[in-house]
């Protein structure tokens, strides 16, 4: 065993009790060590956090994207006609049909790294209910740091689409934003919910 330096060390026993070097047992098992100064705690691997609201976190809207916190938006019709109801949520306008999604528009949330997975409810509340069920249309999960697409995911207007496990993964800033697949008149005021955003 070496330390940071490439020095050998070695485990040592006092009063009967074997002491191993924590930097590096974690080098040669390749997980990262910490130090938590306020517990006085050695932490090997990384630490599991629990699941947390998207919308907990920093987030910047624009004129085409905005948090979502009245109830009457994050209310919606399931398959079964029995209302859904939300506890949050993100909301994008569709305001230029194909040409709507970009990283500047989208919803952007500041999560600073050290979660895997992103969750959430998808739908599109559609201007017209001559389109609902038949008009499909494409939400983006964006890394807003690198502007990679992490996802494209294709909704149909009037549908919930659970989305889970977007590998989010060393990610800092995530972006929201939808498109329609199709040119469609009046499609301005269509909007795209992200319901109930959670990382992991």
């Amino acid at each position: 065993m070496k330390d940071g330096s490439g020095n050998p060390v070695y485990p040592i026993i006092y009063n009967g009790t074997t002491y191993l070097p924590v930097r590096a047992i974690s080098n040669m098992l390749d997980i990262p060590v910490d130090w938590d100064a306020s517990t006085k705690t050695v932490i090997l691997g990384t630490e599991e956090k629990p699941p947390k609201s998207l919308l907990s976190f920093e987030g910047k809207t624009s004129d085409f994207s905005s948090r979502v916190t009245d109830k009457g938006s994050l209310t919606v019709k399931g398959a079964d006609g029995a209302d859904i109801v939300y506890n949050d949520g993100i909301c994008f306008r569709i305001w230029n049909g194909t040409a709507s999604a970009n990283i500047d528009r989208a919803y952007q949330a500041k999560i600073e790294g050290g979660y895997t997975k992103l969750s959430f409810d998808a739908y599109i509340a559609a201007s017209s209910n001559d389109i609902e069920g038949k008009t499909p249309y494409e939400i983006y999960v964006y890394n807003v740091d690198t502007k990679e697409n992490l996802a494209a995911i294709t909704v149909t207007a009037g549908e919930i689409k659970k989305v889970e496990g977007i590998d989010i993964t060393g990610v800092k800033t995530i972006g929201f934003a939808a498109n329609c697949i199709k040119i469609l008149k009046g499609s301005d005021s269509d909007r795209a919910y992200f319901f109930n955003p959670v990382v992991e």
